[in-house]
């Protein structure tokens, strides 16, 4: 997949979207692929300033969550990425009901944390 060339990529995301049903007949206007070799979130200087900035901004956008160590520029387990995306679902169905910027924070331990059955 890292080899695809962009356009097979874009039609991929393109295809994937609608199969899952958060695309009906809307055409895509734009899209692009970056492409990040051996990235991983690393803390360094300040960053809880420059994240603060970053979830200030991504805080603007109604429909948009960031899950996962990649979304969210932190260091998540798998567990904790698994639960953001859970807490992110039923977000969907309540919105605003879970802060995922919450889980695996510095300052609280959410892994016991449940979703709803």
């Amino acid at each position: 997949m890292w080899q695809l060339p962009e356009v097979d990529l874009l039609s991929l995301a393109e295809e994937e979207l609608r199969k899952i049903g958060l695309l009906c007949n809307e055409k895509i206007a734009a899209g692009f692929v970056v492409r990040l070799p051996r990235t991983y979130p690393i803390y360094a200087g300040d960053y809880k300033h420059i994240l603060a900035e970053i979830q200030s901004y991504i805080k603007q956008f109604e429909n948009l969550q960031v899950v996962g160590r990649y979304g969210a520029f932190k260091y998540n387990n798998q567990d904790h990425s698994l639960l953001m995306g859970i807490l992110a679902a039923e977000n969907v169905l309540n919105p605003g009901k879970h802060d995922l910027w919450g889980v695996n924070s510095d300052s609280e331990y959410l892994e016991e944390a449940k979703a709803e059955r």
